[in-house]
């Protein structure tokens, strides 16, 4: 019953020619292989690349922390600084404003500006303002740059 058997099995290998069912399951386990072979090599690339971000470029960065947090301290003094450079100027413009309305300088440009000077009627002293005679105009008060920058050459 045995030889039976392997006679059956025997014919049956020869006869549906099994090396063209196997082949291309051969070549594909070779071909996986290969890719799981690359696989592997990224990985250990990838690997290296952390070790080295983790021993080198880490403390680096740790390193500039103090810098970092010098260059955010200016930042926002520099911010506070235009704020209040902001509020200055718009003191000013509302100063000039008042200034333009009291002289009839209405006009921009070289025409405004030469309008007061040879036309119009004249005005005495006392029309040219809004103060009162014992009155003394008080500029608005400007920053300082130097509470800002004290020390330029640190930039």
């Amino acid at each position: 019953m045995d030889q039976i058997l392997a006679r059956d099995y025997s014919n049956y290998l020869t006869q549906n020619s099994i090396s063209k069912e196997v082949d291309p399951i051969c070549r594909n386990i070779d071909d996986m292989l290969t890719r799981l072979d690359e696989f592997e090599s990224l990985l250990n690339v990838v690997k290296e690349n952390i070790s080295v971000t983790t021993d080198k470029n880490l403390p680096e960065i740790s390193a500039f922390e103090k810098d970092f947090q010098e260059l955010c301290r200016r930042i926002d003094g520099f911010e506070r600084f235009v704020g209040i450079a902001g509020d200055n100027l718009a003191k000013m413009e509302a100063h000039q404003a008042v200034a333009e309305q009291e002289l009839g300088f209405t006009e921009s440009g070289l025409k405004g500006f030469l309008k007061p000077i040879f036309g119009g009627r004249p005005r005495s002293e006392q029309e040219a303002t809004n103060l009162t005679a014992d009155e003394v105009y008080e500029p608005p008060e400007v920053y300082n740059t130097s509470d800002f920058f004290p020390d330029s050459t640190s930039c």
